[in-house]
């Protein structure tokens, strides 16, 4: 018997789902019985350095891990498993000496556990966002669940890394999201893209999971899209195809892709140029995956049709049990 899949922006009574804005209380640690939790941060500076960490935890334990990429180098990941600490009125979880905390409008990431050390301050260029309320359901009492949410869409970076004993300052753009979920990625997903999208003026961001054959591969999408301050699109009307993929270290990816999105005006990414950076961290209910840096021309349809080149990253999930 096929399962059934509710999107982000609709309920199991089949009621659409306005969007919600996100509190500072939505992107502190929940705390729900059998759910792990994880937080992903990224940043990425003119000079070609990516780096992200993401803390996960789940019971009484937490793993974190940093990436960090710079051109013509080795990349460099640490990782720790210790128990933690976190506040639930807002963000602030800790583990390591490690810690990723809101501070008023204010993100910061400090990494402290072993070089590369990192302080760095995140400060919102757009407000937070979810699809919808957030959640997918899979089955009809949506007793599985996906939270994603985005607390920071897109932000100015500064502060400094340490490495080798050098200290270096270090400014660029940021993203930050938030996952929770109540089952083990693979047996339910068959898949997943997450992704960023940059220009001068524009913010786009998109997701895509895919269900595994007891879920007829369905897909749920969203979609969002920002000039400058303003919001243009958040939906799920949102198709993407993937025309062509590579492999390291025997995980694919990626590496041409189409997005189109049936919005007013339409839109459309075409993505090419596509870099696998390192792997993602698997962990307790996760599923492993890669980082990607892309190169991409977004296209709207206006009068007359503005084209615009970019590059961003992407975050693929293969849900293999």
């Amino acid at each position: 018997m096929r399962e059934s899949t509710f999107s982000f922006w609709e309920d199991t009574e089949f009621n659409a789902l306005p969007g919600k804005p996100l509190a500072a209380a939505d992107n502190a640690y929940q705390g729900r019985a059998g759910e792990e939790e994880s937080w992903f941060w990224e940043a990425s500076s003119g000079d070609g350095t990516y780096l992200n960490v993401f803390f996960a935890v789940y019971g009484e334990e937490g793993k974190a891990r940093l990436l960090l990429a710079q051109p013509g180098k080795e990349v460099i990941i640490r990782e720790v498993a210790a128990p933690f600490t976190a506040a639930t009125d807002r963000l602030n979880v800790q583990m390591a000496g490690n810690r990723i905390y809101q501070e008023g409008n204010l993100f910061r990431l400090e990494w402290r556990s072993e070089e590369p050390i990192l302080e760095l301050e995140y400060e919102p260029h757009l407000p937070g966002w979810q699809p919808g309320h957030g959640r997918i359901n899979y089955g009809e009492k949506g007793d599985k669940y996906l939270f994603w949410s985005v607390p920071v869409p897109r932000a100015r970076i500064s502060g400094k890394i340490v490495l080798a004993g050098q200290e270096e300052s270090f400014s660029g753009q940021g993203y930050i999201d938030h996952r929770r979920y109540n089952f083990p990625l693979p047996r339910t997903l068959g898949g997943a893209i997450l992704g960023r999208y940059y220009t001068d003026a524009y913010t786009l961001l998109w997701a895509d999971f895919w269900g595994n054959l007891l879920y007829s591969g369905e897909h749920v999408t969203a979609l969002y899209l920002a000039r400058e301050e303003e919001i243009l699109a958040a939906t799920g009307n949102l198709e993407v195809q993937v025309f062509d993929r590579q492999t390291k270290g025997g995980l694919s990816y990626p590496a041409e892709v189409s997005l189109q999105a049936g919005t007013t005006p339409l839109i459309r990414l075409d993505i090419k140029e596509t870099t696998a950076l390192g792997p993602r961290l698997v962990t307790t209910m996760g599923a492993q995956g890669l980082y990607c840096h892309f190169n991409g021309q977004l296209k709207l349809a206006t009068r007359p049709e503005e084209e615009v080149t970019g590059q961003g990253f992407m975050e693929t999930l293969m849900a293999r049990d």
